[in-house]
């Protein structure tokens, strides 16, 4: 039932937006003003494209599209238009992976390599972990809380692929790891990721415009990346699915999504307290870039932290959760307040809208909180989730 009011839900959102938006701080704002004043930063930030949508309680309270998906066809985003997500793909892949543990298919605290019918340097990409010891300890639930001491990426540090901490005793944000966890499951299942998407996420959720996979229904209308400069640089056309961040989405079916695991639907409630659960401590002071690797010893009021898949910090309104998504030409972000039944999704097609997230933030919520300056939305120079995957010119 939960399922078909969702899709009645997206279906009727231009018809039935609020003429008011409640904010988290402060009095409610009206529709018209907050589409001014996202206009204002829009313009000034040089951003492409900005697709926003504001969830308050089981309504979508604002939607607005800003810019273009193209800025050599300058056709117009709309709610429609399939993005990039990046990094949002690991909320996704880590809801999926719980969905197969509530099966039985899987459990949290196994090691990785027990799951695989062959060992590991039997794998042409992985086979660099049968060199490190420190493998054969790695479980799903540290690759899920970014706790593997695997890095970011694999050229990072050194020629060969191997952990840089022992596993479960850091955080250390892994692509590697969500998309070695991708792996292991379609090893396990006999199932591609993206099969096992449409089966456990996409079709009940009625997420038709989402995919781990490029299809062929997107090509009618899709966001471009664009550089800092406002030059487009393609779009993302994965053939193969990476748990870490091959899935494109849009803001509607992502904020599907969103409402399915606020509602805690589709797992059981001790799964949920592993999925929302505090795994490990987030200690570096930036999650990316040249500061990922400093180690903070201040104290942190935020409380930030890592569950199975989101980010985890302390706000002003109680427990909130996190994600961003980063890569060449895409920008993204979801923020959802629990307690408030409030989320922000924000998908942009350029390098510049970072930097003014922030600005953004405040319009939509009233509030900051959220973890940009840890994020390094700030800094000059971010890691990327990827490197860019463009065609058409």
């Amino acid at each position: 039932m939960l399922h078909l009011l969702l899709g009645c839900l997206f279906s009727a959102t231009a018809l039935a937006q609020p003429t008011t938006i409640r904010h988290l701080k402060g009095p409610p704002i009206t529709a018209d003003a907050l589409t001014a004043g996202l206009a204002r930063v829009f313009d000034s930030a040089h951003v492409a494209g900005l697709s926003v949508l504001v969830l308050a309680g089981s309504e979508v309270a604002y939607e607005h599209y800003f810019g273009t998906k193209d800025s050599r066809t300058h056709q117009p985003l709309d709610a429609e238009t399939i993005s990039y997500a990046a990094s949002l793909t690991k909320p996704v892949t880590a809801y999926i992976f719980l969905r197969l543990v509530e099966q039985h298919v899987f459990a949290l605290d196994t090691p990785v390599y027990r799951y695989l019918r062959h060992p590991i340097a039997d794998y042409p990409k992985w086979q660099d972990l049968a060199r490190d010891p420190a493998f054969r300890r790695i479980t799903p639930r540290m690759l899920l809380s970014h706790s593997s001491g695997l890095p970011v990426l694999r050229d990072m540090y050194g020629p060969r692929l191997a952990t840089i901490a022992p596993p479960g005793t850091q955080f250390f944000y892994s692509n590697e790891g969500f998309n070695l966890l991708g792996a292991v499951m379609e090893e396990r299942t006999g199932l591609p990721l993206q099969t096992l998407a449409e089966r456990e996420v996409f079709g009940p959720l009625h997420m038709n415009h989402t995919g781990f996979v490029w299809q062929a229904r997107f090509a009618g209308n899709h966001a471009v990346g664009h550089d800092a400069a406002g030059t487009a640089i393609g779009y993302q056309l994965r053939i193969s699915a990476r748990g870490a961040g091959s899935m494109v989405t849009t803001p509607r079916d992502y904020a599907a999504f969103v409402q399915h695991v606020m509602a805690r639907q589709g797992l059981s409630r001790k799964l949920y307290r592993q999925y929302f659960g505090r795994q490990i401590s987030v200690t570096s002071q930036r999650g990316w870039g040249p500061r990922r690797d400093s180690l903070a010893r201040q104290p942190d009021p935020q409380r930030k932290a890592w569950g199975l898949g989101w980010g985890l910090f302390r706000s002003p309104y109680g427990p909130a959760f996190w994600h961003g998504g980063h890569a060449t030409g895409w920008q993204n972000l979801c923020v959802c307040y629990p307690r408030q039944k409030y989320t922000i999704i924000l998908l942009s097609n350029s390098d510049n809208f970072e930097r003014a997230a922030d600005r953004v933030l405040r319009l939509c919520s009233g509030d900051t909180a959220a973890l940009l300056e840890w994020s390094s939305f700030y800094d000059a120079a971010t890691a990327t989730d990827s490197a860019p995957v463009s065609i058409g010119k």
